[in-house]
């Protein structure tokens, strides 16, 4: 896995030149295969099932006087294990395994050793706010990714703004005159559509100048797609990484439906990028997803991952989580989803660096 992740695809390319976390046994801390690894590219986590012995603190000081990072995974502290704490940069805690009374405890004795903390599956806005208040440094975990949701709250106009826009791009009726005239009456739009035809691989033998020439170009579907992906980034979202989570998975649903031959791709494209609507929104899926003119079997897929739409989504969504028995769709590979995801990693980093340039 090292060995692919380094040499065939490429760390850069799969985390956007930032660092990797790793997780590694006390048999790969102790062999020769971690000295091949880019030491500025890597953090080397070591499982907690790693024994504190001499020879292993050892090499963690060699290696970290090499430049490695090194984090402490899922720590709990025990007779003998805060040893570590001299080697360490980060530790991990899992916020799940450990009481309040006991995360407290630990933050305090991993502060006061200098080491960073990092709160691992933090689910909601009000963990991290508390977890922050600690002292925790970094946070890992879905609660970015969740709605946080009020029954009686209502939509605030730009995003009512953005959920109509998003209803009329995707009205099975609209004409391409139509979307060329809501393109053209924003000028930011104009410009980042004509950045990103000239970009992408369209073929032609001469630069796009026209919005009627890009949409052309480009096709209808895609043209779609890209005005959904540029409302839902103007909505100020909470996290940038959540635009580039939603762009992974809207290419890499489409690659899967290509793949396993889908006549039409372009709706598993739809299903990846809406699959965050609500958390972007900060409404219930279902009250949104009644909002737009979409397919049954799109909001199916939406609302509960169900049908082919929703098989394929699921598939995705358990590569983000390492979840390696759901990785799974149709009769595919499970390394031509892996390829799939790897695919739609550095078509997103690259989309959304062209789409957000205003």
């Amino acid at each position: 896995m090292l060995l692919d992740a380094v040499l065939s695809v490429g760390l850069e390319k799969l985390t956007k030149s930032r660092r990797a976390f790793i997780n590694v046994t006390e048999n790969l801390l102790l062999g020769e295969l971690i000295d091949t690894l880019p030491a500025h590219n890597v953090v080397l986590e070591v499982l907690e099932t790693v024994d504190p012995s001499p020879a292993l603190l050892d090499r963690l000081a060699a290696l970290r006087m090499r430049k490695f990072t090194v984090a402490l995974d899922d720590f709990v502290l025990v007779d003998g294990r805060e040893s570590l704490f001299a080697q360490a940069d980060i530790v991990k805690l899992d916020v799940r395994q450990l009481d309040e009374a006991a995360v407290e405890a630990h933050a305090r004795a991993i502060k006061a050793a200098g080491c960073l903390l990092l709160a691992e599956k933090v689910e909601t806005r009000a963990e991290y706010e508390r977890l922050r208040a600690l002292g925790f440094d970094l946070f890992q975990g879905y609660y970015f990714a969740r709605p946080e949701l009020y029954s009686a709250r209502t939509l605030r106009p730009n995003r009512m703004a953005v959920l109509q826009l998003l209803g009329r791009v995707n009205d099975p009726d609209v004409s391409i005159t139509e979307l060329a005239g809501l393109i053209r009456n924003d000028v930011a739009l104009s410009v980042a559509l004509l950045r990103w035809t000239n970009a992408a691989s369209t073929g032609l033998a001469s630069p796009v100048e026209s919005i009627d020439r890009a949409i052309i170009a480009l096709g209808l579907h895609t043209i779609r797609n890209w005005l959904g992906l540029i409302a839902m980034a103007r909505m100020g979202s909470r996290s940038s990484e959540l635009i580039t989570t939603v762009l992974v998975r809207a290419r890499a649903c489409e690659l899967l439906a290509t793949a396993a031959r889908r006549a039409e791709p372009a709706g598993y494209f739809t299903v990846g990028l809406f699959s965050a609507l609500d958390v972007m929104m900060e409404s219930p899926m279902d009250a949104l997803i009644s909002q737009l003119p979409l397919a049954t079997e799109l909001k199916a897929a939406l609302l509960a991952q169900s049908g082919d739409h929703g098989a394929a989504l699921k598939a995705v969504v358990a590569l983000e989580l390492g979840d390696v028995a759901g990785i799974r769709y149709d009769q595919l590979p499970s390394d031509r989803i892996c390829a799939c995801y790897v695919d739609a990693v550095e078509w997103a980093d690259r989309f959304v660096t062209l789409a957000t340039q205003n």
